[in-house]
Parts: structure tokens; sequence; C-alpha cells
């Protein structure tokens, strides 16, 4: 018992040591996601006869590019790239969304060596929004943001192999589509919230 405290104790040093932790100078991640935002979509088609369906989470892939200095407790600095959408339909009403968006990344792993842990951040630099809305299949709104905002805060977890890591990510993202227009007229400039926890597997190369 007393050498199974020891070894406990001794692997919990190991992980938390800064002198330990293996820090990759740079890292390039894949991912896989979803966003499960939760916007009002009767707003978004005041023409349409019937109410809007239940609204389905944002899927899709991205990609992390992250740089780290051998630095104890300097966080890595890298840029995201992030492509999801989400369709849903509700008696002849198809709702279709799609965003694409690159942000500024921020990550810090105060446990950083076969396992690795620690919050990251981002803040969107740029971004592409589309919104539309069929009724039967006539268009009658199709919705582009004018000023759209975004950041993320979450935290990252996962285990380094030979060459790679596994991880995943979780966390909340404030997505604003501000200023949303409908190119058809049918609608008023709106703004859409799009807001929600947010999660991602990710594969990632290091050297």
């Amino acid at each position: 018992m007393r050498l199974f405290n020891i070894l406990i104790l001794a692997l919990s040093f190991l992980l938390m040591s800064p002198v330990a932790q293996a820090r990759d100078l740079f890292e390039a991640r894949l991912s896989y996601g979803m966003l499960n935002s939760d916007p009002d979509l009767n707003p978004l088609c005041a023409g349409c006869a019937g109410s809007a369906p239940s609204v389905t989470p944002f899927y899709g892939l991205g990609a992390d590019g992250i740089i780290t200095l051998p630095i104890p407790l300097l966080p890595g600095i890298g840029i995201r790239y992030e492509n999801m959408e989400f369709s849903t339909s509700k008696s002849g009403l198809d709702y279709t969304a799609h965003f694409s968006r690159t942000a500024l990344l921020l990550n810090w792993r105060p446990i950083d060596n076969l396992i690795y842990a620690g919050p990251i951040l981002t803040y969107g630099l740029s971004h592409s929004t589309d919104l539309k809305v069929t009724e039967f299949g006539v268009k009658k709104a199709s919705y582009s943001a004018g000023s759209p905002s975004s950041y993320t805060v979450g935290l990252e977890a996962g285990v380094k192999l030979i060459g790679f890591s596994l991880g995943a990510e979780f966390g909340y993202q404030n997505f604003q589509w501000n200023d949303a227009t409908d190119s058809t007229g049918n609608a008023p400039s709106q703004d859409i919230n799009m807001n929600g926890t947010y999660g991602k597997f990710i594969l990632g190369f290091s050297i």
C-alpha cells in the first residue's frame, strides 16, 4: 500500500512539474466539432405559413496552428479556422445555415506531459455567415450578418502519443450575427443569437 502511494505521488509530480513538462514548439491540429446554439427561428421568416422547426446543432471541421515557446507558464498562440453548418426541416419548411470563422487562439497548459490539460480561448477575426429559409422549395429568406462577432472560452485535455496527440475541447461560444440582412427583402434586418455550448474532438501533430 505504501509503495502504491509513493508511485501515485511520483506520477503526480511528473505530470505537474514545470521542469518535466514536454512543450511542443509547433502543433497542427484537425478537429470535428459541434456548436449547440439555440436561435429563435420564427422571426427569420415573417412570410412563412408554418411554425419553425426545432433547432439542430452546427457540425463541421476545423484546423488549428499553435506556436508555444519553451518558456514555463507562457501560453501558446495560434490561429483557428472552422467551417460548420446545420439544417432542420418541418412540414415543408427548411432552414439551413453555414458559417466559417477564423480566430486568434490562446491556450495555457499547466499540465503538459504525457497528458495535457488547461484553458483555451479564441477571439473571432473574420467571419462568413449564411442562413436560408425555403418553404416547399420557394426561397423565403436569405440572411448574411453585417457585423458578426465571436469568442470562445473552454477547457482542453488529451493524451500525447508518439508524434501525435488525441484530445477533446469543451466550452461556451458567444456568437452574434449582428445586422443580419435578408437579401430577398421579405424581412427586416435583425440580430441573430448563435450563442451556445460547443465541443470538439482533436487530432494533433507536433514538432
